[in-house]
């Protein structure tokens, strides 16, 4: 590994051209897509047909970052329509037919989302998230980090039919649940990174403080210290690439969550910071965990040069030690073109090993 900060990414990667797979990211306006794209595409292919085609772009994902230099890559979550029903399509009782209108991230997205229809419990009887970080991290010699959606970003996310669960508290358990076991089998087979991802959080600060942070906590229950357990919390995707009319979480969120974040059993916690910055004293508020912090934006075509990135991380060394700190991009890279996202992640790299 070279000398100098720690790289990593945090999730999506574009799919390669040709790619059959519906993909949120590749729809003209996020708010248009809609998971019968994905319905429908399942009939039109064999799962021997995707499973080939996953893997071959998941490799060649995989390859592209560990020669740009990323200390802990993803597979890029190329088998995934979004972060969220992916792992939805995984859960006995979640429709994908029967859809509910749902206006979310606080009026910003909205959409046809699936549905709970039962009590939600693992459709297959073995862990399968497992399964698929297998065949990535056989690729590779370079650590792969697993990626999960959190029980308030799935809820946020998905809807429920009328009266199933009391309350989203008892609609999270369930899925903390489901969560956890996927994650314990995770770890049993080696995976030493794996990130729990709740932006939701930033937009219901009152119900992470209440019980969404617990529940994340209770997601990584039997997980030992030889892996790093990480939460992330950006502030939101916007629908397309450059929009500057999103409605974006509001940062200053981070501040009122950070005590209890740093205190609830994470190793690192992973914040957005290019996009908009953020008052970096909010690092002296984290003692404990290691904090991943979004360098590059991934919803502007701009590209942050060297001395931006180096200017940046300097302000931030102010506040919290070089050991404690990991760079990377503020969310999943999916929008990006190729060649932007290279000049990207090449200066983010760059940057990184300044700092031996």
């Amino acid at each position: 590994m070279a000398s100098g900060l720690t790289t990593t990414v945090i999730g999506s990667y574009p799919k390669p051209p040709g790619f059959p797979c519906p993909d949120w990211f590749r729809v003209a306006n996020g708010n248009d897509y809609t998971p019968k794209m994905y319905n429908d595409f399942c009939q039109s292919i064999t799962k021997e047909e995707f499973e080939h085609t996953v893997k071959q772009a998941t490799k060649e994902c995989i390859a592209e970052q560990v020669k740009l230099g990323i200390n802990i890559i993803t597979d890029g979550e190329m088998a995934r329509e979004n972060y969220v029903f992916h792992f939805c399509r995984k859960l006995k009782n979640y429709s994908f037919d029967n859809l509910t209108h749902k206006v979310y991230r606080n009026g910003a997205c909205h959409m046809d989302v699936p549905t709970v229809i039962g009590p939600l419990e693992p459709l297959e009887s073995e862990p399968w998230c497992v399964k698929e970080w297998l065949a990535s991290q056989a690729l590779t010699t370079t650590p792969v980090k697993i990626t999960i959606p959190g029980p308030m970003t799935i809820i946020g996310t998905t809807a429920s039919k009328s009266g199933y669960y009391k309350s989203d508290k008892e609609w999270s358990l369930d899925l903390v649940k489901c969560i956890n076991r996927e994650i314990r089998a995770l770890a049993d087979a080696g995976c030493k990174y794996i990130q729990l991802d709740e932006p939701v959080m930033v937009r219901q600060p009152s119900v992470a403080l209440d019980y969404g942070i617990d529940h994340a906590t209770q997601c990584f229950e039997g997980v030992g210290s030889d892996v790093e357990k990480t939460i992330h919390l950006c502030c939101g995707y916007p629908l397309y690439l450059d929009q500057v009319d999103y409605m974006k979480a509001d940062r200053q969120v981070y501040f009122d969550l950070a005590e209890k974040l740093d205190n609830a059993g994470f190793d690192a916690v992973s914040l957005e910071d290019a996009h908009q910055y953020n008052d970096l004293k909010l690092l002296e508020k984290f003692k404990k965990v290691k904090i991943i912090l979004g360098v590059v934006a991934i919803a502007k075509s701009s590209i942050e040069t060297v001395d931006e990135i180096k200017k940046r991380v300097q302000l931030a060394l102010e506040h919290i030690p070089a050991s404690r700190l990991t760079l990377a991009p503020d969310c999943g890279l999916g929008f990006l073109p190729k060649d932007i996202l290279h000049s990207k992640l090449e200066n983010m790299v760059t940057a990184a090993r300044l700092f031996a």
